[in-house]
């Protein structure tokens, strides 16, 4: 997939507000960086015509291209250096601290100027993503527990494979010998499931969450939740370390996508999500508030409903087009 962007992309440069995601979420909404991108403007102008030139045709980048928001991004071939300039100098006249780096993403589409509501479905996707960053665990999130990946691949060794061994030397031959290969792979398999799954049950209740790392009590969660049995005392361990809320909100919407919102944990999540939007509204921006509830709407969704609303919200309006 990266091959691919990079073949259909054209080269580009980002220009991306050096703050944690937290404070962005606390200080950063759309009014505000549209405010940032007037004061780069006039500083570009007062730095003189080559640096004006080069910061023209920056807009704000939604979505964006480095990680967070805010960025600015620009396709077209620019003065770096004087771009630069304009980075030194916003941070030394107290605009703000920023980051320049290439892209080679494709050209920005959408609206322009650039809409609020583009803004808050860019913080809202951000969301998740940051949260996997910060607790490194975007390799893999919601693996199973290390211990109960190797016993459940130790009850393979032993169930799955003298199966399949054995059924190498069977008699038949054509569809009915992989037919009856895959229902004898099939008991096999339910027989190793319902043992691993006796197994994860008697950990999860037998296990002090504050024995094992925080990854691993990420994952001991997601199982939990899949499992629909000890939920909350695994759901708090793991959010015990998180700092924002945003985090934890994230962390919620992991365990909702690991059991499709649906099962005994269902209303536990339900009711957390609309608690940190609640403690969310004393701390985040409205911008941000309303891009956590899009977040909440977007696990209601199937992925079909969510391409429509993108859909609706990137096709200009009847008035834009007259």
């Amino acid at each position: 997939m990266r091959q691919l962007l990079v073949e259909c992309s054209d080269p580009g440069i980002v220009v991306s507000l050096a703050e944690e995601f937290e404070n962005i979420l606390r200080q950063v909404d759309f009014a505000r960086a549209q405010q940032l991108q007037r004061e780069l403007t006039d500083l570009a102008h007062e730095l003189g015509t080559e640096v004006e030139q080069a910061w023209h045709g920056f807009r704000i980048e939604v979505p964006n291209d480095s990680g967070r928001p805010l960025s600015f991004g620009n396709r077209e071939m620019v003065g770096e250096n004087h771009v630069r300039q304009l980075v030194k100098y916003a941070a030394e006249r107290g605009i703000g601290k920023f980051e320049m780096r290439d892209t080679l993403l494709l050209p920005q589409d959408g609206r322009a100027p650039e809409t609020r509501e583009q803004y808050v479905r860019d913080l809202a996707d951000s969301i998740g993503y940051e949260y996997l960053d910060d607790m490194h665990l975007l390799a893999r999130p919601t693996a199973l527990p290390d211990a109960m990946a190797a016993h459940r691949e130790q009850l393979v060794n032993e169930y799955v494979a003298d199966v399949l061994r054995s059924h190498a030397r069977d008699k038949e031959v054509g569809h009915r010998w992989v037919n009856e290969a895959v229902e004898r792979l099939r008991k096999a398999l339910e027989e190793v499931d319902t043992r691993a799954e006796a197994v994860m049950l008697y950990e999860l209740t037998r296990l002090n969450p504050n024995q094992v790392d925080v990854e691993e009590q990420t994952r001991w969660a997601m199982l939990a939740v899949r499992l629909g049995k000890e939920i909350d005392k695994w759901l708090d361990a793991a959010e015990e370390p998180l700092d924002f809320v945003y985090q934890r909100f994230a962390l919620v919407s992991l365990a909702w996508d690991e059991c499709q919102g649906m099962g005994p944990a269902r209303p536990i999540l339900e009711k957390k999500l609309l608690a940190l939007i609640e403690q969310a509204k004393e701390i985040y921006t409205a911008d941000a508030v309303d891009a956590l509830k899009l977040a909440f709407k977007d696990l209601h969704q199937s992925p079909l409903d969510r391409l429509r609303d993108l859909s609706e919200l990137e096709e200009p309006d009847d008035e834009d087009e007259d």
